[in-house]
């Protein structure tokens, strides 16, 4: 180096060389990333295909020995491929289709389907089908294993298309034959179909259109949607997230609990002429009715906490529409109650709404708050007494000795005293008052002057 002079050292990059690099990574990235979803996609999809034709050849070795098909995987002599536990399989077993449909847990849009020997239609037929509009599912069938496309249906019901991998269309049809499968989840069951799940989570995530849900073990049938269509709780919810049939939508359909269990069709929404029948304590309680939709209780507090809009609770049971809220509906408390487990009261609170105390007993509708024009009538003593509030407006009308009594009025709200007894031992505000000639003593009347006797 001359003296006097400077060498410079180039350190760092430039701006220019880095958005260079970043760019090169994201070109990489934009290949890489789908090519390996599209083969992760592919190795599961092997799997399941594996397990498939393990249950395919074990249905026709039982096929040879018995003459017929097996209905359950739990029937068949069969030895799975190690990595088959994330693998769902169904065997369909109908007049006209008999097949193994399966898929991998995490790619529950993707099925493999497998048609049995002795199949009406498709026999020996090896189909993929997708979810209609999930692209990446189409593609694994259409482009990756060169699938050709059925245009008239699949087994999997409305909203998948089906692919031949192996055959051709001529070999069978689709119709509205109703389709059983058996622990099989995610589905689109249609036309009279149905699906049994006696296995943990069988059924679930699906949609029912006039079809059924037999949810036979804990956390069958969850998640699902119902439309003209029934869930049958047979199994045994032992705590809320185990709830058979719950977490679900019924809209205009049933949910039965037929087990004995108090977890079996709360937690869901019941939406336009639906309804949820309860055998056991708490068995549709936490859950929404609305649009003309009912919930029977048929057991203690099995409709409680549940939240009522145009609807109706029939409590027949002790405490079993307690703690719920109404709105522009009713409850009717056919059950005796208890002092505090009361079939309609017991926390409940009324907007612009009704309870009735059908029971012979006293505690029916009390302990509740009601609001906004709504009613309770009694029938019996105490039916709608017990620390109840009326306010906006409302009414309760005493048909029994202390039958409305031991209440709070307020806001033009009126106790009405049919009976002797009844409308005792209450507390009025504002413009509230008693009305009837059986009114207590001390009572005020509409024009706010007060009773120096009973009646008017």
């Amino acid at each position: 180096m001359l003296f006097g002079q400077e060498k410079t050292i180039k350190t760092g990059f430039t701006l220019i060389e880095i958005l260079v690099v970043m760019l090169v990574i994201g070109v990489l990235a934009s290949v890489a990333v789908p090519w390996y979803q599209h083969a992760v996609m592919k190795s599961r999809f092997g799997t399941v295909a594996a397990s498939a034709k393990a249950l395919l050849q074990a249905q026709e070795v039982y096929y040879l020995s018995r003459g017929t098909y097996a209905t359950h995987p739990e029937d068949l002599d069969v030895s799975m491929p190690q990595d088959s536990s994330q693998v769902e399989i169904s065997l369909g077993v109908e007049p006209d289709y008999k097949f193994v449909v399966a898929h991998h847990t995490k790619n529950p849009n993707v099925r493999y389907v497998m048609y049995q020997l002795h199949s009406d239609n498709f026999s020996n037929n090896i189909h993929c089908e997708a979810k209609t509009g999930d692209e990446e599912a189409n593609w694994l069938c259409a482009d990756e294993l060169d699938g050709l496309k059925i245009g008239n249906g699949s087994i999997s019901g409305q909203g998948y298309t089906a692919y031949i991998l192996e055959g051709k269309p001529s070999d069978g049809s689709f119709s509205t034959v109703p389709i059983t499968y058996y622990n099989t989840s995610n589905l689109i069951v249609t036309h009279g179909g149905r699906c049994e799940a006696n296995t943990q989570g069988g059924c679930s995530n699906s949609s029912f259109t006039g079809s059924t849900c037999v949810g036979g073990s804990a956390q069958g049938c969850q998640h699902s949607e119902f439309t003209d269509s029934t869930c049958q709780g047979q199994g045994r919810g032992k705590n809320a997230s185990s709830t058979v049939c719950g977490y679900s939508t019924f809209d205009n359909s049933t949910c039965y609990n037929e087990s004995g269990d108090g977890f079996v069709c709360g937690r869901s929404d019941y939406v336009s002429n639906s309804a949820c029948y309860s055998n056991a304590t708490g068995g549709c309680g936490h859950a929404t009715y609305s649009n003309n939709s009912y919930c029977y209780a048929e057991s203690p507090t099995s409709c409680e906490a549940s939240t009522f809009a145009n609807s109706t609770c029939i409590a027949d049971g002790t405490g079993g529409c307690e703690g719920s809220s109404f709105t522009d509906s009713t409850c009717y408390a056919k059950s005796a109650g208890s002092s505090n487990k009361r079939a309609c009261g017991s926390g409940s609170t009324y907007d612009h709404s009704t309870c009735y105390n059908q029971s012979n007993a006293m505690y029916g509708c009390g302990s509740a708050s009601y609001t906004n024009g709504s009613s309770c009538y009694s029938n019996t003593t105490g039916g709608c007494g017990g620390k109840s509030t009326f306010s906006g407006g409302s009414s309760c009308y005493g048909n029994g000795s202390g039958a409305c009594g031991s209440n709070t009025y307020s806001d033009g709200s009126v106790c009405y005293a049919n009976v002797s007894g009844a409308c005792n031992s209450n507390t009025y505000k504002d413009t509230s008052y008693c009305s009837g000639k059986f009114c207590p003593k001390g009572s005020p009347r509409s024009d706010g002057t007060i009773r120096t006797a009973e009646g008017e």
